[in-house]
């Protein structure tokens, strides 16, 4: 099967290894000149405990233009680079795959109706970290849930595939709530991290940080008690436990004094409580932290005179 991977960073690698491992002709589309010409010369590679377990040649493209019809798009983004994606993609007709963080991303793909044939939305619980441009290492294995949203299944089913003890897959009938139950880790772990610059697992080491992570839960799971049954306190300290040597997407964003994506994972989720008249006030309080850290520019505008 052909798939384009749109976006590079550390998921985007991880799929692409498992699916050019599996024998699946892949392809990158990416920005930045540099990480082209890496991931054009080394290929794609993947590190697990400090080894190199595989590298395979990928194909680079630059433009929408070189898509096959027939290839299964992922798309692995940010979501702040996702608007303008979507209205180029409008033109093709090829499945796409949604592999992101938060539901911003979910909303903005539905309300384009009729747009794409078919749509699907992932979420994964691997601990993986891009070490350069080409590279990702894999620091935990978890479960990739994915939900057919819009179109044929057939387009998506042949995934199941991948399946391995490595890379365990899993279909599940309801796209919103798959989303919301990743989101509601997300909204658990990155805030938490950014703000105090701690990895993953000391969300649940550090007995003052496992505190406020454990009064976070309540708060969320006050406005959403139906998903408490599904995502109980122990199976949330076990993301962090099984990402424990992680750097958050959001931490690493502000180490690198880039754009953290609070919008579709924090902001989200206050709005998703707002919708049902529920409030999240602690919630509220580290998106106001975390967007002033943002507007100071992360550790970059610390220094910057």
């Amino acid at each position: 099967m052909e798939v384009v991977i749109a976006g590079a960073g550390s998921i985007g690698l991880l799929f692409g290894s498992f699916l050019a491992e599996k024998g699946h002709q892949v392809s990158f589309l990416v920005r930045r000149d540099e990480q082209a010409a890496r991931l054009g010369e080394e290929g794609v590679k993947r590190y697990r405990k400090g080894i190199e377990v595989f590298r395979r040649q990928v194909r680079i493209i630059r433009g929408v233009n070189e898509i096959s019809v027939d290839a299964l798009i992922i798309i692995a983004t940010k979501t702040t680079e996702l608007d303008q994606l979507l209205q180029t993609l409008r033109l093709h007709q090829n499945p796409i795959l949604f592999i992101q963080n938060g539901l911003s991303h979910y909303e903005m793909a539905m309300e384009l109706n009729g747009a794409f044939r078919s749509l699907a939305f992932a979420t994964i619980e691997h601990g993986a970290e891009r070490k350069d441009d080409s590279t990702v290492v894999h620091h935990g294995v978890g479960v990739t849930k994915i939900a057919v949203a819009r179109g044929d299944e057939a387009d998506f089913k042949w995934l199941a595939m991948l399946h391995s003890e490595e890379f365990p897959i899993e279909f599940c009938d309801d796209a919103e709530r798959l989303l919301l139950r990743k989101v509601i880790i997300n909204c658990m772990i990155n805030p938490l991290t950014a703000i105090l610059l701690q990895k993953n697992g000391e969300l649940v080491r550090n007995e003052q940080s496992k505190k406020l992570f454990e009064q976070l839960y309540d708060e969320i799971m006050a406005v959403f008690p139906e998903m408490k049954m599904e995502l109980p306190f122990d199976r949330v300290a076990e993301v962090c436990q099984r990402t424990a040597a992680n750097t958050s997407s959001m931490l690493t964003d502000r180490m690198r004094g880039n754009r953290m994506e609070i919008d579709t994972i924090v902001s989200a989720l206050i709005r998703k409580a707002e919708t049902r008249g529920g409030a999240l006030p602690m919630l509220a309080v580290f998106e106001k932290l975390l967007v002033a850290m943002d507007e100071a520019g992360g550790f970059k505008g610390i220094w910057a005179d």
